[in-house]
């Protein structure tokens, strides 16, 4: 029994540093087959110096021909709107229109919608958009904010505090990019595209819709300060008459219509309430910070697409490769140049 304790246990011994020898020999040979690759890449290169030296001129020149003369340089510029009414696919599908009036020859479509020149159409070449804020951010804003209201109750106050820290304060942004090939054009696009992106069915109901809603609770709001300041009026003639008549000492009771106002500061407070509350409708009927442009297209002079020296590094390394290529394919065709004539 014993010995075939130790037999066992030999065997298995043996099994395992065989296989750990495997699999160092395969690294071994892994290594050594990269470092065999790339010598025979060296001793091609070195052996076909003249070859790869035509190749990569060649393509270093094609390569300058490109950026200098044939590709067209494109400025991109950038601007950020917040819309109440927008979302990403709204956004995306107005992009796409432009972008397939862009492809036009012609760019007449693309000047009507926008409302510009044809020389400034045929300027434009690309439209872009995503929202300023991800939609990953939002989703995990929210979720925090619902994991901070089920904290405590008692601790409300605190949990708004953090909440309100945490908020992000233009999650309805929208980052839109041109491309163009005349920068001088971008101010004047600027305008054209906000207010197209304005028209927009959708979105100008929506506008309209708020703006009204805004107006109709500010005319309420006032009537409501013209009843208030009736009832001020009243509070202050009843006090008067309280002085002159020297009520009882020590009563901060008020007779109105045989009633007792026990607390008149509230009116007052209520009063302040509805003005804050009407100065800031004000504010948003001026601003309308439903939509406006959080920061406008800027001229840029230094062309977004890829530059000389880029485009010559490209070349270099693509000529290299297809050096290898044309080798590879030739001795390939020798090969089976030598196949067709031992079977002959």
């Amino acid at each position: 029994m014993e010995d075939n304790k130790v037999k066992s246990t030999n065997s298995d011994e043996i099994d395992l540093s065989q296989l750990f020898r495997w699999i160092g020999n395969g690294f071994k040979n892994f290594g050594q087959g990269i470092l065999n690759f790339l010598a025979g890449l060296r001793f091609t290169f070195f052996s076909n110096k003249l070859f790869f030296g035509i190749i990569i001129i060649g393509g270093l020149t094609l390569g300058a021909f490109y950026s200098e003369l044939i590709s067209k340089k494109l400025y991109k510029s950038s601007m950020i709107i917040s819309c109440d009414y927008l979302n990403n696919r709204i956004l995306d599908n107005t992009v796409e229109k432009l972008n397939l009036l862009c492809g036009e020859k012609e760019r007449t479509g693309l000047a009507n919608e926008l409302k510009i020149d044809i020389a400034t159409a045929l300027n434009i070449q690309e439209f872009s958009a995503r929202a300023f804020v991800s939609e990953k951010d939002l989703v995990e804003i929210e979720v925090l904010k619902e994991q901070l209201n089920n904290v405590a109750e008692e601790k409300k106050d605190l949990v708004n505090k953090i909440i309100s820290k945490i908020e992000i304060e233009n999650k309805n942004a929208f980052l839109i990019e041109v491309k163009v090939l005349d920068p001088a054009i971008i101010k004047n696009l600027e305008a054209s595209l906000v207010s197209y992106i304005r028209n927009n069915t959708f979105v100008q109901n929506r506008i309209i819709a708020n703006s009204k809603a805004l107006l109709e609770r500010k005319s309420k709001l006032q009537r409501e300060s013209r009843k208030l300041d009736s009832l001020k009026a009243v509070l202050f003639a009843n006090y008067a008459s309280m002085a002159k008549e020297n009520n009882r000492p020590g009563s901060n009771n008020v007779i109105l219509s045989d009633k007792y106002l026990t607390n008149p500061l509230d009116v007052f407070k209520q009063d302040l309430d509805i003005h804050q509350q009407i100065q800031g409708i004000d504010y948003q009927l001026s601003v309308k910070p439903d939509f406006e442009v959080v920061d406008g297209f800027t001229s840029f002079k230094e062309p977004d697409s890829v530059s000389l020296p880029k485009v010559l590094v490209i070349s270099f390394f693509a000529s290299w490769v297809l050096g290898y290529l044309i080798l590879g394919l030739f001795k390939f065709d020798r090969y089976l140049a030598s196949l067709s004539k031992a079977n002959e």
